[in-house]
């Protein structure tokens, strides 16, 4: 679709600001002509004029034949447009052509929109990707590298080019590409870049060898080359060419492993010397950390509040009732200090 971008710094190019230089600037004039020649270039990409404005364009956005003169003059002056000519319908008219200058506003041209979707229609037309994939495999026909047809980022990635820029794609001027070679050729003329040799043997990638029989064509694998082999498995994936990524073997601490110290773990001794397996495993708690400032509560053998006979449980006896000849000593209250008046 047709599209306008005006620049990041448009509001204070050098052209715009060149309105408050004329002799008779007033308060309003620099950004009443911006918004102008703005609302002027919109519609100029719209309808693929080309940076061409017409003269009743730029009468309809100036709101009146008064101002419409003032803005003109005022557009000239800054640098916005020039005068022109278009010819319609075998007559010559009287135009504007608005300055091309990415940094203020840049539109799409109407062959260049056409060439982009005449490129998007090829890349889908399985008359041309067909016989052009299974001519030339998964190699780069001006590199000779293989390409990734799942890449979608690198210069590896897989894409098609038109040996003839500008032209509707043949069989025979259609050729696979990486994304480095075209990027780097963009639209030059083919005398820059001449093409390989189609390859006697063409290499057939997994995607490859699956897109072609989607289509009636049958083809062997010419290359497999492991992506990725886990850890934890001996099974090994197969992908395209694609160098792998590098990632470290375990990406998160084992089943008794820990990112910091934690004490001791769970089948550790228990802290009065006597084996954990006397308890069950209900009672195997870690006790809390006591905060600085804090003392320690010391071994935990609390009941759980509801069979047990700890601090706080009031049930059945405990298989294994705790040992009471160490009973901690009563804290001392100390008084509380209340300010006087």
């Amino acid at each position: 679709m047709p599209w306008l971008k005006e620049g990041d710094a448009a509001a204070n190019h050098p052209i715009v600001l060149a309105a408050m230089e004329m002799d008779d600037a007033d308060d309003r004039i620099l950004n009443e002509c911006f918004g102008w020649v703005n609302r002027c270039a919109t519609q100029s990409a719209a309808y693929e004029r080309d940076y061409v404005i017409t003269v009743g364009t730029a009468k309809l956005m100036a709101g009146s034949i008064g101002r419409y003169h003032a803005l003109v003059k005022a557009a000239k002056f800054c640098g916005y447009i020039t005068d022109t000519e278009i010819t319609v319908d075998g007559e010559t008219r009287q135009a504007f052509k608005l300055v091309e200058d990415n940094d203020l506003f840049h539109m799409i041209l109407k062959d260049e929109r056409a060439w982009t979707n005449q490129r998007k229609k090829d890349q889908r037309n399985p008359k041309l990707t067909v016989p052009v994939r299974l001519r030339d495999g998964d190699a780069c026909r001006y590199c000779g590298k293989t390409v990734s047809w799942s890449d979608r980022v690198s210069g590896r990635a897989g894409s098609y080019d038109h040996t003839r820029p500008g032209e509707e794609a043949t069989p025979q001027t259609y050729v696979v590409c990486c994304k480095e070679c075209n990027g780097r050729r963009s639209n030059d003329p083919e005398s820059n870049w001449k093409t390989l040799a189609v390859p006697d043997e063409p290499l057939y990638g997994p995607q490859t060898v699956e897109f072609l029989a989607g289509h009636g064509v049958t083809v062997q694998p010419s290359y497999l080359r492991p992506a990725h082999q886990s850890a934890k498995s001996s099974t090994t994936t197969y992908a395209e060419d694609t160098p792998p990524v590098e990632e470290p073997e375990w990406a998160s601490p084992g089943l008794d492993e820990s990112t910091a110290p934690t004490g001791p773990s769970s089948d550790s001794a228990d802290p009065r010397g006597t084996e954990a397996t006397d308890h069950p495993a209900s009672d195997q708690r870690r006790s809390p950390r006591s905060r600085p400032g804090q003392r320690s509560p010391g071994p935990s053998h609390v009941g759980t509040g509801r069979g047990g006979t700890g601090q706080v449980g009031t049930g059945a006896q405990h298989p294994h009732p705790p040992d009471r000849s160490h009973k901690p000593k009563a804290r001392r209250r100390r008084p509380r200090n209340r300010g006087r008046n």
